[in-house]
């Protein structure tokens, strides 16, 4: 799916900001929603914000790349919940109010949130398809292998095809474009 950088598609989504980022504070949190919208992007570093790309099986920041052919991917999901009225800031997960909340999350998909996500397209025989319910649930972290970094995250994901999703008709109502077709 890509979309025309002179749409207005485009031209909303630049001046909207990017949306809310999805986080899992803690073991046991949940994220839902209907799928508005997806699209693929360059991951960039954390520290340093450099696009990455990948130099054997390492990610390496672009001013230390002599062949930039293999970038470093991710999907990001956009998808509309209920609104929380909260989001969390920082490594320690701060949190943050929202005040005008509207339930719109944007999910990097990368690590071990692409794995779970795999897992559970194959298992669902599922494709990315707006007007899809996902759910993601931090369930226990990984060995924390950077005292700079947090433990990585595992998680587990639950997909309902637009066709079984009930909670569709309720945010289409709440929601006047996110499902419109570019």
């Amino acid at each position: 799916m890509s979309v025309d950088p002179f749409s207005d598609k485009a031209a909303e989504d630049f001046l909207s900001g990017g949306g809310v980022a999805a986080k899992w504070p803690t073991v046991g949190y949940v994220v839902e929603g209907t799928v508005t919208d997806w699209r693929m992007a360059q991951q960039t570093d954390y520290d340093s914000g450099e696009l990455l790309y990948w130099v054997g099986n390492k990610r390496i920041e672009e001013s230390k790349v002599e062949n930039k052919n293999l970038p470093v991917m991710q999907l990001i999901l956009e998808i509309r919940g209920e609104p929380t009225g909260e989001t969390w800031e920082g490594l320690q997960n701060e949190r943050v109010e929202l005040e005008d909340d509207d339930g719109t999350r944007v999910m990097y998909i990368r690590g071990g949130l692409l794995a779970a996500f795999r897992n559970e397209m194959k298992k669902t025989q599922s494709k990315l398809e707006k007007g899809a319910y996902v759910r993601v649930e931090r369930i226990k972290d990984g060995s924390k292998s950077n005292p700079k970094y947090q433990a990585p995250h595992r998680y587990t994901v639950q997909w309902t095809k637009p066709e079984n999703n009930e909670k569709i008709a309720e945010q289409l109502l709440d929601s006047p474009t996110p499902f419109d077709e570019e």
